[in-house]
């Protein structure tokens, strides 16, 4: 069993920032940090996703600059030879100190690493993550590292030890940020544990499961990427009783954060498609293979339930003005989120906001605010007085919600 403590996302940024700004004064390179960071924990759990952005956040402050003078570079190193790490012996002819019983021979030289000639074409304004600006500092991601070999964790090392800060013998330059993650030995997602070595050069984060305190963390992530108010709140009423599969299975779906994504988007085009906060029998199946039986049985009793006193889309939109409203607050996210399903052109989401300008004051920014969004990206131009007032007193809010989404 292990021992390491575990960490939640809030805790982790707060730790992370000291880690960032404790600078090894032994390294070559001014600023450097002390050591490598280590992310840990289930598949889906936002490992990844929190080194390439959380992470690139940090790492700008860090360094006072832009986030796209940060430039993040993902390596995912399982099923890499660790000759990609080393670099290919090249046999040449060198001058060997004069010694005669070794003249005519040849000797090796290692050419340069792949993702070090990625590292330096960053720092010269050739990456697609600074788009065309030449990166100030480095965020480097060893994605999966724990599912490589043995031999490719060895050849890593040197690396991962910011003191060294070598790939193939050759010096990796100055900012970086070297960020490992990978899944845990009983994942059952071909990890293995971490090299003693290994373990002694980086600062550990083992991250925990699902908890109230990372699942409410998630929420407010899927709420800032626009996820449907009707899955939001699927979460949010089964806090502690949603089937999140903290150990992984053979042979089986599983319920993570990232397959929770992927199927919320499923079913926001189910529900467009068919115009139904309902699943069919047959769409259920589709759902329980992305996020197994147990979550799509969930998923759909929840809909199932929702669906009763919640108008449809077609009849929201043929008179949003008096068409049924729901006095319960779940219902009305629900009717709030048939509304933004079947916003597809102007007209659709003026009745939207019509609709919406009926509920609770704070589901009518929430709700009004996506729907104004929604319009900027398709195109969608509204004229009537309530959207011109929505606008002005919620332009903040609309900025996000577009800062965030594109």
């Amino acid at each position: 069993m292990s021992t390491t403590q575990l960490t939640n996302i809030p805790e982790l940024i707060d730790n992370v920032r000291v880690s960032m700004a404790t600078i090894d004064k032994d390294s070559i390179h001014p600023n450097q940090m002390q050591e490598s960071i280590a992310l840990v924990g289930a598949p889906g759990t936002a490992k990844t996703y929190t080194a390439t952005h959380t992470f690139r956040k940090l790492w700008a402050e860090q360094n006072n600059c832009e986030i796209d003078e940060v430039a993040v570079i993902v390596c995912r190193c399982a099923g890499r030879d660790p000759v990609e790490f080393n670099g290919m012996g090249v046999p040449q002819k060198a001058d060997l100190y004069g010694r005669e019983d070794w003249t005519g021979r040849l000797s090796t030289q290692n050419t340069i690493p792949d993702l070090l000639i990625e590292i330096e074409g960053a720092r010269q304004g050739h990456h697609p993550s600074t788009n065309g600006k030449k990166a100030k500092c480095i965020l480097l991601v060893l994605d999966e590292a724990l599912q490589a070999d043995a031999s490719v964790q060895k050849t890593l090392s040197s690396l991962l030890y910011r003191n060294e800060n070598t790939l193939g013998g050759f010096d990796a330059g100055p900012d970086m940020c070297v960020v490992l993650t990978g899944n845990r030995s009983q994942d059952k997602a071909g990890a293995s544990k971490m090299l003693s070595m290994n373990r002694d050069r980086v600062t550990f984060f083992e991250m925990e499961g699902y908890t109230t305190k990372t699942i409410k963390s998630a929420i407010q992530h899927y709420t800032d990427e626009g996820m449907n108010p009707i899955m939001i709140q699927y979460l949010e009423q089964h806090l502690d009783s949603a089937p999140w599969d903290s150990v992984m299975e053979s042979d089986r779906s599983h319920m993570t954060f990232r397959s929770f994504f992927m199927a919320s988007n499923l079913i926001e085009t189910y529900m467009k498609m068919n115009k139904t906060v309902e699943l069919s029998e047959g769409f259920a199946k589709t759902l329980a293979a992305k996020i197994g039986t147990k979550g799509a049985d969930s998923i759909k009793t929840y809909l199932a339930n929702l669906s009763n006193g919640v108008p449809t889309a077609d009849e929201i939109m043929a008179d949003p003005a008096n068409c049924s409203l729901p006095g319960d607050i779940g219902a009305q996210v629900a009717a709030g989120g048939v509304a933004l399903l079947a916003v597809t052109d102007s007209s659709t989401a003026e009745a939207a906001l019509e609709y919406m300008a009926r509920m609770r004051t704070d589901l009518q920014v929430q709700l009004m605010a996506q729907v104004i969004h929604l319009s900027g990206k398709g195109g969608y131009i509204m004229n009537t007085p309530r959207a011109s007032e929505f606008i002005g007193k919620h332009t903040e809010l609309i900025n996000l919600l577009t800062d965030l989404n594109g």
